[in-house]
């Protein structure tokens, strides 16, 4: 039990993890010979007696046994879109590993209808393991433990379903969690802001997890097939961070980004940072 909402950061990484299965980069090579591991980007909440998740990856026990959680605990899940890193942990909540029953799963109405749209998902619903809540854009859902969640709607690819951001408030303080999105100007014109800064200080938000997946447009052949916006160019719109200016912290990182090996490229982010496993926001 908690008496203010507290989120601790499980994941930092992009879908695949790092290592990344199939690759025998340098940085994978090193996180392995040195037994690293940067899990997929996931976030929990600790609010009065419920334990929300958003985004449940594969690796929902290591994540768990690491930062000191009982998954079995977890009464909620929270869902930003439907690729793999994202989605790829909920048949763990099913009686094939933990056999739980009742969790609330918090989606959009697309991905609800992505998750029924398959057996295997569809059956953990229908059997009684989650109960679906359908959340709605830009509405605010009110939870015990002084928590709500904003879930807030950002381009991405639309494949499978539509994508969201959430908004987490507290007593205190906002967390804004943003791990992924296309590109700045579709985001910041679809909210119709001129600068991220303006976008978070409208939203109140006094931390920001936001996409850093990529360092540059030139680290992938086909990466044009997989938009996100690069930290670099997020520096440049950013600027140095200013007194007043939320507490930006970059999330969702690429195995192939330099930034996991190069300490000269995280020491020079302009007084921004890399958001961190483990790290705690009492909210």
């Amino acid at each position: 039990m908690t008496d203010v909402p507290i989120v601790k950061i499980l994941g930092t990484a992009q879908d695949g993890g790092v290592p990344h299965v199939g690759c025998f980069c340098e940085t994978c090579v090193s996180f392995h010979d040195n037994a690293g591991q940067l899990y997929p980007t996931s976030i929990s909440i600790a609010a009065g007696e419920d334990l929300h998740l958003i985004d449940v990856s594969r690796e929902l026990d290591r994540q768990s046994r690491s930062f000191g959680f009982n998954p079995r605990d977890i009464t909620d899940v929270w869902i930003t879109h439907g690729h793999l890193g994202h989605v790829d942990g909920l048949g763990l909540f099913g009686r094939e590993v933990m056999g739980l029953r009742g969790v609330r799963l918090h989606t959009s109405s697309a991905m609800m209808k992505m998750i029924r749209s398959s057996p295997r998902l569809r059956y953990l619903l229908d059997s009684g393991v989650f109960i679906g809540s359908i959340f709605q854009s830009n509405v605010e859902v009110k939870m015990e433990g002084g928590l709500s969640v904003l879930p807030v709607p950002v381009p991405h690819r639309d494949e499978l379903s539509d994508t969201h951001a959430f908004l987490i408030r507290g007593p205190r303080r906002s967390l804004f969690h943003l791990p992924d999105h296309d590109r700045w100007e579709l985001t910041l014109g679809k909210h119709k802001q001129d600068s991220i800064i303006d976008w978070l200080k409208s939203l109140n938000v006094d931390i920001a997890l936001v996409d850093g997946t990529f360092w540059n447009e030139e680290e992938l052949p086909s990466q044009a097939e997989i938009p996100h916006p690069t930290i670099q160019e997020s520096l440049q719109r950013l600027g140095p961070r200013g007194v007043n200016d939320p507490d930006i912290r970059f999330i969702h990182i690429n195995h192939s980004n330099p930034i996991l090996i190069d300490e000269k490229l995280r020491k020079d982010l302009s007084g921004w940072s890399l958001a961190e496993q483990g790290e705690t926001f009492i909210l």
